[in-house]
């Protein structure tokens, strides 16, 4: 993976768990709801989603702030049964409308500002509103599906290596979420996080994405089909067709009608803002990932892409102190240090850009990368910047023809030299070779030169069908 493809490509990596607020303990949980840890506890009886790490069922509990509100919001009916059960009407959920986190009034108040896109028609589309919340009530629809304890203790297994975001834990997630559908086919969260597993194992090179995204897709679907009201399962389809289908159209409106079943999942705005950013229009995205932030503001990969669409939006020092910020308290956090190469590099910053790309080789572990600014640095010195992007693209073209760089990324070097028929050469191999990185032609600034050629404007259309 190198600076440019990071920048351009799917999620950052992040040394974080989990999507959603997290909240550990009963006490925090029943804090949530306003309710001792007796009452919550026998909540867990009726289905409140509740974690519990690999070990047992002593082991210490967690919830995510989205999932009880799922959980809530699909509980409506709860109090009536609680009525006709011994218990004080104290120990009943409270009703949505009460509740003291404001997850959903939030979305219900900006959500006309959001205004995720979603196109219904020629020339129609939507805006993100108040939106069915998924709920499974009585009146017509069955009540979720209930794993047994082994099938879910594997999907929460999957759950917790996959938020890992390591190669060995996304590769551990996929054989627990295989394990689980093994014992129950009908696992419709389990075949979403399967779908999730293969995306990722995609976007951090575990896998080909040629052979990862309909893997995913498949899985996607089948969720989907086994609960139309599961959130995850849409978001984990809309990420699949975007990156391995380059399906725009169908990607924002399965990642609309995720939000509309979960408004309060920081994840499905985090990913469709990435998405929406390769449209060259950055309005939305900001929007989605501030909103992604207001959900989880302690997440680093969402405070960096928000960092990263600053600069395409042409925020460009607002992006430098939210990526320097990162830099300095998460040393060890990847993105931040391939955004701020990739801002550096547009300012002509050669000395900062070179800085920090060796820095997310050394970091990733990033040995083609790190020989391609090595001999960069060299250039460099020796002829300035066409000596730096001359003696790169040598060694990005020996990379190439060994199978251990991408065509785009010879193409952007090319062009930053001015080579502009290698640059098109490069992108028309990229195209051939099904290459997602292409996905970011549109918004890439190393292509400036070229945007007003008849050719490249025809490569991105085919790349990209944007409304």
């Amino acid at each position: 993976m190198t600076a440019e493809h990071l920048a351009t490509s799917g999620e950052a990596k992040i040394h974080r768990k989990g999507t959603s607020r997290r909240l550990n303990g009963w006490k925090e949980i029943g804090a949530f709801f306003q309710k001792n840890e007796r009452t919550v506890k026998r909540w867990e009886q009726r289905g409140l989603p509740v974690h519990r790490l690999p070990g047992g069922a002593n082991t210490a509990v967690f919830a995510y702030a989205d999932e009880l509100e799922s959980w809530l919001n699909s509980s409506r009916t709860l109090a009536q049964t609680e009525a006709a059960e011994p218990g004080s009407p104290s120990e009943q959920p409270p009703p949505p409308e009460s509740r003291p986190v404001r997850h959903r009034r939030h979305f219900f108040a900006i959500a006309a500002g959001i205004a995720v896109a979603l196109v219904l028609g020629a020339g129609a589309s939507q805006r993100i509103g108040p939106a069915n919340d998924g709920a499974h009530t009585a009146e017509g629809t069955l009540a979720r599906y209930q794993p047994g304890p082994a099938a879910s203790q594997l999907y929460l297994s999957g759950l917790y290596h996959w938020n890992t975001r390591t190669a060995e834990g996304l590769k551990q997630s996929l054989d627990e979420f295989r394990q689980a559908i093994g014992l129950e086919p009908d696992f419709a969260a389990a075949q979403a996080g399967l779908g999730n597993a293969y995306n990722l194992l995609a976007q951090y090179g575990v896998m080909k994405p040629a052979e990862a995204y309909p893997l995913a897709k498949t899985a996607a679907e089948k969720a989907i089909a086994l609960d139309p009201k599961l959130a995850d399962g849409y978001s984990a389809l809309g990420f699949a067709l975007f990156y391995g289908f380059k399906d725009l159209h169908r990607s924002e409106a399965l990642f609309q009608q995720a939000l509309a079943l979960n408004p309060g999942s920081s994840r499905t705005f985090h990913w469709y803002a990435l998405i929406a950013m390769h449209t060259g229009n950055f309005d939305e995205p900001l929007r989605a990932i501030t909103r992604a932030q207001e959900i989880d503001p302690d997440s680093h990969a969402v405070r960096a892409n928000r960092g990263l669409i600053l600069f395409y939006a042409g925020r460009t020092e607002e992006a430098i102190a939210v990526l320097s910020d990162l830099t300095r308290n998460t040393p060890g956090f990847l993105a931040p240090h391939y955004y701020l190469a990739t801002v550096y590099l547009d300012q002509q910053r050669y000395d900062d850009y070179l800085r920090e790309s060796l820095k997310a080789a050394t970091v990733e572990g990033n040995a083609v990368l790190k020989a391609e600014i090595e001999a960069g640095m060299e250039g460099y010195r020796a002829g300035g910047a066409k000596g730096l992007f001359a003696a790169m693209l040598a060694v990005q073209r020996s990379e190439l023809a060994a199978g251990r760089e991408t065509a785009f990324n010879v193409a952007r070097t090319a062009a930053l030299l001015g080579d502009d028929d290698a640059a098109f050469a490069s992108l028309e191999q990229s195209l051939a070779g099904g290459e997602s990185d292409l996905l970011g032609i549109r918004i890439d600034r190393s292509f400036k030169t070229l945007r007003g050629d008849a050719r490249f404007q025809k490569l991105a259309d085919s790349v990209l069908t944007v409304p």
